[in-house]
């Protein structure tokens, strides 16, 4: 009887070759830069660049943070990083000062009030206090103190600003205009009860006039009473419902009250109102920010292009409207609003940097390079900046600058956070460069600031097992479990060692303990599927092939289990159903990735099984066409020559071994398939003679 050596499906021995976990992923780093002072920008966590890991800071990641900056902006427009924290009043628009146009013939009053006007307050104060020292009426001195304490309150002066309007009160009692700047005064004095008092006895004064209600109400918004501030912002927007600062400020104790929807409505009304001022510009850029972060991307693009029109040179406005187009992968756009705001926004050091990270997004490296070294310049220890070089010098290839970069950062801030990881990017670096022993070194300095990480020990473990030092690789990984035994990855490539190595029965136990902590964990459930099949164990391989496409048939895994899962004999059915079944399998496999050589090699073998020797002779070309890989290549003219040997085409069986041979030439399962080939053609054609 003639005989074909190693059919596949009977001896467990796979034909479809296991894909092996190389084990190379390097864990994604971050950079932490606390000292971040820009007030507008968010703190965010920089990510470095490794073989085979996704870049998180993707475009979702930087628009997220872009919309807090949105929102922050109009918080707190301050851009000197020395300036103080923003407070909650910092929210509203503040009523600009104002003076009534009181009747005076004063020469020396009308004198000082034009100084005023025109900015020269040295000039004014002077020509203020002569007059409140001349033999001028109560009322004249009434309005000068009233000028005088404007001035203090101004510069700070709050203590003088009361005492002037003090002053004032008791030259003209009975101007609600002087109550009012005293209760501003107070109220930026911190002095809450005072304030309340003062601008409640200026309401009682002149009830028609909507500023002492809006004070009050932006005192209750100050002292978080938000129920109050609404109470008399509502009663301000009875006398006057058209009033921009009033709405805007309704709208932002609104949003502070939960109310997000009518706090929407009041800026619309807001901005309506205002049409072309401040209030319209804050109202446009908050309404953009708040459908940002709603994901109403064309509601957001529409008032912030209102913001830009209303501030065309404001490069705040245009990299706001840079992320709305960014989330909308409106590239191009996004991209002429980030070049307009770098070019207006060149002394605007934070900014640039939210315009660098943009560019990296879009992965326009040189633009982002070019932003990210000018704001080195002006900071040359913002190891923010340095880690963001580092990933993408490492993103171009240029490895030794990346290597610089992280390594400056372990100079200026050696044995801190921000230093460990850069010795971890650093050690990451080499470990790509084959440099393993100083790869090694690098995780151990980041060790030795930080020794309880597991992803350093994880990382240690692949330097180790690239360097050919299994054991030390082993070690690490156990101490990572110990650290942290919730780190499945860490297990895996425990795991996996194991299996490369070819020690079954401890990769067996070490995948089963992980299918009993995380029995999802398709990876290994794959593998320990491919364990039984190696040992003949058909039952618990097909269950675990089954639950790895339960826990998700779309996946990668899924896809080859279907593979493997086709390829197991039946049992106690008949075998014809049980072929027709493995088909189903391996044609839901070629859904998930058409043309795939494993997947059509498979179906060839089931046809071969089936006895459709010549559709399986079809598909073993098909899975030939489809890859260049050697192995497969000889798998599929070794499962070919079977077929053609089954179809008695001996000259084509041994034309289809050698081109096995060829592909693989060291492989003797197939020389002795073509040995047994040749023989039945020699003996087909001594028949003939």
């Amino acid at each position: 009887m003639i005989i074909i050596h190693n059919d596949p499906g009977d001896s467990g021995n796979n034909n479809i070759p296991v894909e092996k976990n190389r084990i190379n992923k390097i864990e994604t780093a971050k950079i932490d830069e606390p000292q971040f002072e820009n007030p507008h920008t968010q703190k965010e966590y920089i990510t470095a660049k490794q073989k085979f890991t996704v870049i998180v800071l993707g475009i979702v990641a930087v628009t997220l943070i872009s919309v807090l900056l949105i929102i922050n902006f109009f918080f707190n427009k301050r851009t000197d990083p020395s300036a103080a924290a923003p407070s909650i009043a910092d929210e509203l628009i503040p009523e600009k000062d104002r003076f009534l146009n009181f009747d005076t013939e004063n020469p020396a009053l009308k004198k000082a009030i034009a100084s005023y006007n025109s900015g020269y307050i040295p000039n004014a104060i002077t020509e203020f206090t002569e007059v409140v020292e001349s033999s001028a009426t109560p009322k004249d001195k009434a309005i000068a103190l009233m000028y005088l304490g404007t001035i203090a309150r101004k510069k700070g002066e709050y203590d003088n600003a009361v005492d002037f309007f003090n002053r004032a009160i008791n030259y003209d009692p009975n101007n609600s205009e002087i109550y009012i700047n005293l209760a501003r005064a107070y109220r930026e004095k911190k002095n809450y009860n005072d304030a309340v008092r003062y601008a409640e006895k200026a309401y009682s004064m002149n009830t028609k006039d909507i500023s002492a209600l809006k004070l009050l109400g932006d005192i209750y918004y100050e002292l978080t009473d938000w129920d109050r501030a609404l109470k008399y912002y509502e009663q301000a927007l009875k006398i006057d419902d058209n009033n921009p600062i009033l709405l805007y400020n309704t709208a932002m104790a609104l949003f502070r009250k939960g109310e997000r929807l009518t706090a929407l409505e009041f800026l619309k009304r807001a901005a309506d109102a205002d049409k072309i001022g401040d209030v319209a510009y804050n109202s446009y850029v908050r309404l953009g920010a708040e459908f940002l972060e709603s994901n109403m991307f064309d509601l957001a693009e529409k008032y912030l292009v209102h913001a830009v029109h209303l501030r065309p040179s404001d490069p705040m406005g245009h990299y706001n409207l840079a992320v709305a187009y960014l989330r909308q992968n409106k590239n191009k756009e996004a991209l002429k609003e980030l070049e307009d705001a770098e070019r207006l926004g060149q002394t605007d050091m934070a900014l640039l940097e939210n315009i660098g990270e943009s560019y990296f997004s879009l992965k326009d490296y040189d633009k982002s390079l070019k932003i990210y070294n000018k704001v080195l310049e002006a900071s040359s220890q913002n190891v923010r900046i340095l880690a963001r070089l580092g990933e993408i010098y490492y993103e171009r290839g240029d490895i030794n600058r990346a290597y610089d970069a992280y390594r400056k950062i372990t100079q200026l801030q050696p044995a801190t956070e921000n230093a460990r990881i850069a010795y971890l990017n650093m050690g990451n670096i080499l470990d790509d460069a084959e440099n393993f022993d100083d790869a090694v070194k690098s995780y151990e300095s980041a060790l030795a600031i930080r020794d309880n990480d597991d992803l350093t020990y994880y990382n240690l473990g692949l330097a180790y097992t690239h360097g050919n030092k299994q054991a030390m690789a082993i070690n690490s990984w156990k101490m990572a479990a110990q650290i942290n035994p919730e780190n499945v990855k860490v297990r895996l490539a425990i795991a996996d060692y194991y299996y490369e190595q070819g020690y079954n029965d401890q990769a067996e136990k070490e995948y089963q303990e992980i299918v009993y902590k995380w029995s999802s964990n398709q990876e290994a459930l794959y593998k320990l599927g491919t364990i039984y099949h190696r040992h003949q164990n058909y039952g618990d391989a097909k269950k675990a092939y089954s639950k790895v496409i339960e826990t998700g048939e779309s996946t990668d895994f899924a896809r080859k289990a279907m593979i493997e899962l086709a390829l197991l004999p039946a049992e106690g059915r008949d075998d014809d159903d049980a072929l027709n079944d493995s088909i189903k399998l391996i044609q839901r496999a070629l859904l998930l990735k058409p043309n795939d050589s494993d997947a059509l090699l498979a179906l060839g073998i089931i046809y071969a099984r089936k006895e459709m020797h010549p559709k399986a002779v079809d598909t073993f070309y098909q899975a030939i066409k489809s890859t260049n890989d050697s192995q497969k290549n000889a798998s599929a003219y070794n499962n070919m020559g079977k077929s053609y040997f089954q179809m008695k085409e001996y000259n084509k069986s041994i034309q289809a071994f050698n081109r096995a041979v060829e592909e693989d030439p060291s492989n003797e399962e197939i020389r002795l398939n073509r040995n047994t080939a040749v023989k039945a053609y020699e003996n087909e054609l001594e028949k003939n003679r």
